[in-house]
Parts: structure tokens; sequence; C-alpha cells
């Protein structure tokens, strides 16, 4: 494929000396790697790498224009840099092409002295799960630390305000919020997941479900609102896409972790819920898109269903069902047909025009169509 930066089998050669070294020298050799990888890219173009045959290599090579070697960033906002290095590994896991993985190395190297932390759990979460994802492709413990240690320090927050659940804010503690939990639902549960014997992860991972499936956040129409009000009920906010998204892959992480069905169920009922009030004409849409609402819409919600469509696809590979693959297969088509320009840029309208684009709403978009790709068999009973 044209473009590549480094051939699969020098990637593959690399890396298993890279994990024979002493942990303490193996980020700087990513970090060595990385870079001259990037010094590789430098050289090259959009137009070097498109091909019309793979939308999805396409879409990604104009999302790399917007990575940052100096800060290790996709893009310019912190939590959608994280949740764009994540659509990155999604597509390496998904098509094999590793050509862009130079920035998970590079933004390990320039960040990791912060540990990906600041006041607000959910920006801390969004990392946390890209380096979970990060150990996977790679198997780089760093990864796999530091993702401990970003639980570690969102479970400090957890306290029994409304009965439990962590904050969205460290200070002031003002607000319970549903992305913030359910996050820490999917971290916890994967941690377990990759932690050979343990326990602690398991714990704060059912406790967190047992909380916020009581919590009153999951509404009668099986949607999730954005939070609790001051009296620790539900505050009826937007039902973004992407609060219906983390959900379900946290759900298919702690079925993972205890092999309880009714978790799967549960999320295939909310996934089915959520593309039914949530779509129009077949194609994802946030409330606000078509509501009095339209003036939340803003560089944050452009990265939301994409991460609804990502998350949908953990669900449906986790338990094998097809129930999902006609409208995998809805949003790409979508895109591709109403929501691409010719530069292969990708607004926020998925049904178009293509609008507000940016290195979210582009990430959000090669989420949906790497997501139509390797779809799961044969459809489970539910």
């Amino acid at each position: 494929m044209r473009g590549r930066l480094l051939s699969k089998a020098r990637r593959r050669a690399a890396a298993g000396l890279i994990t024979r070294l002493k942990p303490r020298h193996r980020v700087a050799a990513l970090t060595a790697l990385a870079l001259a990888a990037v010094a590789t890219f430098a050289g090259l173009t959009g137009s070097d790498t498109f091909d019309s045959k793979n939308p999805q290599q396409a879409s990604m090579t104009v999302l790399f224009t917007s990575y940052d070697p100096s800060s290790g960033l996709i893009g310019n906002h912190w939590w959608q840099a994280a949740v764009a290095l994540s659509t990155l590994e999604t597509y390496a896991q998904t098509t094999g092409d590793t050509s862009y993985d130079v920035a998970i190395a590079r933004a390990f190297a320039v960040n990791s002295s912060s540990r990906f932390e600041n006041s607000s759990n959910d920006d801390t979460a969004w990392w946390a799960l890209a380096w979970l994802q990060a150990y996977d492709l790679t198997h780089v413990s760093s990864y796999l630390s530091m993702a401990e240690t970003e639980a570690n320090y969102i479970h400090r927050t957890w306290d029994n305000t409304c009965g439990g659940g962590v904050w969205w804010q460290r200070s002031p503690r003002a607000y319970k919020n549903a992305i913030s939990n359910e996050l820490f639902l999917e971290l916890t549960a994967w941690l377990h997941n990759r932690i050979k014997g343990d326990t602690k992860y398991l714990r704060w991972a059912q406790a967190e479900w047992s909380w916020l499936d009581q919590s009153g956040m999951i509404n009668s129409s099986n949607l999730v609102n954005d939070g609790l009000d001051d009296t620790c009920g539900n505050n009826a906010g937007v039902t973004w896409t992407y609060n219906q998204g983390v959900i379900l892959a946290g759900l298919a992480q702690l079925y993972q972790a205890t092999g309880d069905p009714s978790l799967l169920k549960r999320a295939e009922r909310m996934a089915r819920s959520a593309i039914g009030q949530l779509t129009v004409g077949g194609v994802l849409a946030e409330p606000c898109e078509v509501a009095a609402c339209a003036d939340q819409l803003d560089n944050d919600t452009r990265a939301f269903k994409g991460i609804f469509v990502r998350d949908l696809k953990v669900l449906a590979v986790t338990a094998n069902t097809s129930q999902f693959n006609a409208f995998f297969v809805r949003q790409a088509r979508s895109i591709e047909n109403s929501d691409t320009s010719s530069d292969r840029e990708h607004g926020m309208f998925w049904a178009g025009p293509v609008a507000d684009a940016s290195s979210a709403s582009q990430a959000s978009a090669l989420d949906a169509l790497v997501a139509s790709l390797n779809l799961p068999g044969t459809a489970r009973e539910v």
C-alpha cells in the first residue's frame, strides 16, 4: 500500500526487539522509532496516499494531517486527541495498516510526565482507554501501567454522594454525570480483563455498574441522560450519542470479565433504543441536530457519533451478533455519499452537508467507516 511509513515486516521486527528490552528502555526505543517514521511521513501529502478503493485509509490519511509530533497529539483539543488516538488504534486493529501507529509512542513520550491527568475525570479516562488499547496493540507494559495509574486517580473521587459514583470534575465536586462513570466502568472492567489475578478492578467495575444502573440516569426510554441534578435525580439533560455508546463497551467488557449474559442482553436493548430514537432516515444524529438545542453543538459534540458506533461495534463483536450490521453499513454509505468532500474531509453531519469539519469530525466519521469492516456473523437470540 503506497504511503506506508514502515513495512509490516520491519515494524514487527522492531517491535520484537523492543519487547525484549528492559521496561525502562522500551518507551525510549519506541519513541525513536516513532520519530524516524514521523520524519518519513513529513515528506508525504494526503493525496500521495489516497486510494479510491480504500476510503478508510484515505480518511485516515486526512486525519493524520492534523497530527503534531511536537505535541504528540492529533488535533489540538486534549480529550479529543485521546479519542482520535483510539480511532487510529481501532483502524490499525481492523485493517492491519500500522502506518500511523507512530503517533502512539510519540504521544506517550511527550505527555506521560503529566500522567495524562487533569481536573476532569472524563478527560483522564479517555486517555486511559487509549493506553489500554495501545497495550493490546503493542504489549508495551508502560501503557498498561499508565491505564492503571489513571484508574486509581479517578477512583479517588468515588464517594457516597448520590449513593456512589465518581465526580465529573475533581474540584469543585459539583456534578456526577454519565460519561465519567461510563468510562470508569469500561476502564476498570477492561483492566481486569488484562491483569492476571486481578480482583480490585473487577470489584470497582461491578460497583460502578450497580450504581450506574440504579442512579436514574438511564431513563424510561432506555436512553442515558447527561447526569444527575442537585437532588440526585435525572437532570433530563441531552441524550448525546456518546453516552449511549460508552455504556455498551463497558457492559461488553464487564461481560467478558464475569460471563453474565444478562449484561449483553441489557446492552443490546439499549443499543436498539438508541438506534431507534437517535437516527433520522436511518442515519445517526445528535438530538440537537434536529431540535431547539442546536446552540449546544460545538467542537466537543463533533466527536460523539463516532464514539457511539465504535463502541456499538465492540458490543456486536463481543456478542457475535449481526443485528447491527445493516446500521454499520448505512452509516458508512451515508458518510461516503453525503459527508465527504473532494479532499476526503468529513464534517459533523453524516447525512450531509459537509460542514463543521475538524479533526474531531474526521475521527468520528472514520470510526463509522472502520466499523463497517469485518462485520460479525450470525445474530444471537435476544
